[in-house]
């Protein structure tokens, strides 16, 4: 009969302590590469940390006797169960909870110091408040994973939640093999070697780096993420940026001919080289900026609005017809007539000279463009502040 060799759950213990002292030297020294996740790292890596210590005490527990030694393995629990669901704040885009954190962990503490003696009963009572509380911080950390907006975006967070859920699951289990005497806690309040408490060892022994592996994931995934924004993202006004208008652009195109037509808006500011003249190009930046939230305003959510260069924007938006699209294009011009630019008391007007072209089988983003490019520069020449929505008549 093959008889079942039993993990060493201390050498388990200190190995997993090491591995996640491993793993918090490993985030500290990539939080550099990472400064806009850099507090989440250092929460994380604190947590990571706390954990490692908690394991390292459990690990030297049949070398200390006492009550020092446990209570400085359920502290270390508890402290990272803490630092780990303030760190899913902070990685996913929430602040907050410290002072929370603080008072919870401090009664914990408390609690822990007050059921010190190595005796079974109180061994199984901070087995369970330790349970509960890690359990309790755990499953709140996977919430803010599951509210997150990250949530649908990247795998990296759908995974982390899974791990915390399953961290959660795995205590909860031990908790309930330690009250149902699965495992033995013996007169002083220490367990004794077997299968359960050797295969829950090893579970523990995977979380911590695998929390790890996973969290520096979710960091690169934002960066990249970030750095995707950027590149599709005008820096001054916040609008769709012209590198990305053909990818932008041939989706909304692609619209079904029955939802309606595309209307294509290329829009010049009028004499914007002479405010940037008189009042530097700060005021001019701002100027820019006023003149793209008024297009945010006056055009419907749905449209693709462009910084195109310059003083110039154009707008693809959806309309019900081909009739419609000199009706928004007038409507943009004359709130823009409308909205000046307040400086000082000073008010800076400005207006809109814009070339319309509507979108029909067949025709390319370029011709598009290249047509209402040509109708804005018709709307200059005939006197500025006015929609062109169809070419002149060629001469008899």
């Amino acid at each position: 009969m093959i008889k079942l060799a039993l993990l060493d759950v201390p050498t388990v213990y200190a190995l997993t302590g090491l591995s996640c002292l491993a793993g918090a030297a490993i985030l500290i020294w990539l939080r550099a590469d990472h400064r806009e996740s850099g507090p989440a790292m250092t929460l994380f890596s604190a947590g990571i940390l706390a954990l490692g210590v908690g394991f390292l005490a459990f690990a030297l527990r049949d070398d200390f006797t006492g009550w020092l030694t446990p209570l400085v393995g359920y502290a270390g629990f508890g402290v990272s169960s803490v630092l780990i669901w303030l760190g899913s704040r902070y990685l996913l885009g929430m602040q907050g909870g410290a002072a929370l954190a603080g008072i919870a962990l401090a009664a914990y503490l408390a609690m822990l110091f007050a059921i010190r003696q190595p005796s079974a009963p109180q061994g199984i009572a901070r087995i369970v408040l330790n349970s509960l509380f890690v359990i309790g911080f755990m499953a709140l950390a996977a919430f803010e994973a599951q509210r997150s907006p990250w949530m649908k975006l990247l795998r990296s967070v759908r995974m982390m939640r899974n791990l915390l859920v399953l961290f959660c699951v795995v205590v909860a289990v031990r908790m309930a093999a330690f009250l149902a005497q699965g495992i033995p806690v013996m007169a002083d309040g220490t367990s004794g070697p077997g299968v359960l408490r050797s295969l829950f060892a090893t579970l523990f022994g995977a979380l911590p780096f695998a929390i790890t592996v996973s969290v520096l994931s979710i960091v690169n995934s934002q960066l990249s993420a970030r750095l995707g924004r950027m590149a599709s993202t005008d820096d001054l006004t916040g609008l769709v940026s012209r590198r990305s208008l053909q990818e932008s652009a041939t989706r909304l195109l692609q619209r079904p001919a029955g939802e309606g037509c595309i209307a294509l808006l290329m829009i010049d500011v009028d004499r914007f080289k002479p405010i940037n003249d008189r009042y530097g190009h700060s005021v001019g930046d701002q100027v820019l900026r006023h003149a793209a939230n008024v297009l945010r305003q006056v055009l419907r959510p749905d449209s693709l609005i462009v910084r195109y260069g310059g003083d110039e924007f154009c707008a693809l938006v959806p309309v019900p017809g081909e009739a419609a699209a000199f009706v928004v294009a007038e409507r943009l011009r004359a709130t823009m007539e409308s909205s000046p630019y307040r400086l000082d008391g000073q008010r800076i007007a400005i207006t809109l000279s814009i070339g319309v072209s509507v979108h029909r089988q067949g025709k390319t983003l370029r011709q598009l463009l290249d047509e209402a490019d040509r109708r804005a520069y018709r709307a200059k020449a005939d006197g500025r502040n006015r929609v062109v929505a169809e070419d002149a008549p060629l001469a008899a």
